[in-house]
């Protein structure tokens, strides 16, 4: 029983109170007024008659709580027929118990509403005239009429009450609803966010405006450990790699509130060596302050990996073409060289059979010697393009690097008909970068200039001072010049203009990389039909501060 009891409503464990205490107060009354009472009897049996249809209300509620109003509708009217009776043993308009009519209004238009209130103080009012006899006189007729006016004002009021309840609780409801379905939406929306970061392949990384860890995604913990290990802790604490902080892209979202990127090499604790792309992107506090930064972490160590295949590949493809080119300009000195020798012999032969010697046999030695310097040097240029086992950034003269460059290229420039051009500025400062991979740069960009500029034509290679932290080297073709709407297409991976089967479009998209990655930029400028100028700036070499 009690079970069940647990699962009524609250108005409903109110009803049942009511009707305890109201059999309980009324067989006390009963009791303790029993010399008082004309009706005893009558009165006692309405009492039980009270008591038990209300036994028997509750039975049938615990059996059949979906009819509960049902059950409540037909105990109405057995209520109004024991306070009919009560009233009517106990002085009909001047019994007390008129006030019972009230209670029945009040719970009755609060519980089914102001329609079903309005029809319970009609009934209530005609049973309580039936149960006064209409026993109406001068001396009642003012106090009938206050107390009729009590049911309505009474049923009116919580029936009333009884609507806005009804509406509150309506709204409350829809707001629950929309709540669930809020907070379904919310969750479907944080498992899509979920399966999305674990599906990139990507780490998130998220930073205070002190670059302190406040929380890493699993791809993180999978890669550099445990995020336990390093919540609180400092961003440099993950890479173990000092010089990553001097590229750190956080700390230039910090100064400008951009999103900034950069490449590192780091160094795991297993001592495997892996390449990473950091972008950090600022995240703003109501005001417009950056409170948080979120970095996102790419493992392109296969990436750099495909990249030195494509350099290698690229060179592999500008050393054949320049096969022909340098095997001419080895055989022409190694001819000067076979005459040289032939003359000298001769002039040996000559000398032994004269008992003389000749100035002839000395300057034909210093020819063969200037020849043999002639080969070095172009053999010289291939090896400075050829693959190093690890490239390593050192300083550079920038000039040394195109006269390199211009030994592989002079023939191929002369047998098109194509005058090629060095004005060398010999006063510059030293560059940081990597001889081969910036040797590849020249010679993919020059080689670019030579196939599009028409026979007669010339192309200009410059250098100069940029502004004070970088130096300029200028590619000036009098080419067909580039759309603009190829313009910002040049140096996508595999983007050519090339006929077919006549380019692979990396060599640019490589070019540029190479250059990004030391810190410069490559910049076009192009006319239709007039030509192009690509601007190279490198950084300048900066002396390592004394300490």
């Amino acid at each position: 029983m009690i079970p069940m009891f647990k699962k009524l409503s609250i108005v409903d464990k109110l009803f049942a109170l009511l009707r305890v205490l109201a059999f309980i107060g009324g067989s006390l009354w009963v009791w303790l007024s029993t010399p008082l009472l004309s009706h005893q009897t009558s009165i006692i049996y309405n009492f039980l008659f009270f008591g038990l249809y209300s036994v028997l209300l509750y039975f049938f509620i615990f059996n059949f709580p979906s009819r509960i109003r049902q059950i409540y509708q037909i105990t109405l009217y057995l209520d109004l027929v024991f306070v009919f009776w009560l009233v009517r043993f106990t002085g009909g308009f001047n019994s007390e118990f008129f006030l019972a009519f009230l209670l029945l209004i009040a719970l009755h238009s609060f519980y089914f509403g102001l329609f079903t209130g309005i029809r319970v103080i009609f009934l209530s009012a005609i049973i309580y005239l039936f149960a006064g006899n209409f026993n109406i006189d001068s001396n009642n007729y003012m106090q009938l009429g206050l107390r009729l006016s009590f049911f309505f004002l009474v049923g009116i009021s919580m029936g009333l009450l009884s609507r806005k309840e009804r509406l509150d609780r309506s709204k409350i409801e829809n707001l629950n609803i929309e709540l669930k379905t809020r907070q379904a939406e919310l969750e479907q929306e944080k498992n899509k966010l979920a399966s999305i970061l674990m599906g990139i392949n990507a780490g998130l990384i998220l930073l205070n405006a002190k670059r302190e860890i406040l929380w890493m995604n699993k791809v993180s913990e999978n890669w550099f450990g445990p995020a336990e290990k390093y919540i609180g802790k400092e961003c440099k604490n993950i890479f173990n790699n000092n010089s990553a902080c001097k590229k750190c892209p956080t700390e230039r979202t910090l100064k400008n509130g951009t999103i900034e990127n950069s490449e590192i090499q780091c160094s795991l604790e297993n001592a495997e060596t892996r390449y990473y792309r950091i972008t950090s992107a600022p995240l703003f506090n109501e005001n417009k302050q950056i409170d948080r930064v979120l970095e996102l972490v790419q493992d392109i160590s296969e990436e750099k990996e495909m990249q030195l295949h494509l350099i290698q590949t690229s060179k592999l493809a500008a050393m054949g073409e320049l096969a022909s080119g340098v095997a001419h300009e080895i055989n022409n000195p190694l001819s000067s060289i076979a005459v040289c020798v032939q003359e000298l012999t001769d002039f040996i032969v000559e000398d032994l059979e004269a008992e003389k010697a000749d100035i002839n046999a000395i300057q034909s030695l210093e020819c063969i010697k200037s020849e043999i310097h002639r080969c070095k040097r172009i053999t010289t240029g291939l090896l400075n393009i050829a693959p190093r086992a690890e490239p390593r950034r050192v300083p550079l003269n920038v000039n040394e690097l195109l006269r390199n460059v211009r030994l592989l290229l002079t023939y191929k420039a002369d047998k098109e008909h194509k005058d090629l051009k060095f004005n060398l500025n010999n006063n510059l400062d030293l560059i940081m970068g990597e001889t081969d991979t910036l040797s590849q740069v020249f010679l993919n960009l020059i080689l670019n200039a030579i196939e599009f500029t028409p026979a007669g034509k010339s192309v200009e290679i410059q250098t100069s001072e940029g502004d004070n932290s970088f130096i300029q080297v200028k590619i000036i073709d009098q080419g067909c010049g580039i759309s603009s709407q190829n313009l910002d297409k040049i140096f996508k991976p595999f983007f050519t203009t090339k006929p077919a089967g006549m380019g692979t479009g990396l060599g640019l998209s490589i070019s540029h990389r190479i250059v990004k990655n030391l810190g410069g930029d490559i910049k076009v400028d192009s006319i239709p039909q007039k030509g192009s100028t690509f601007t190279i700036l490198l950084p300048k070499y900066q002396e390592p501060a004394l300490t």
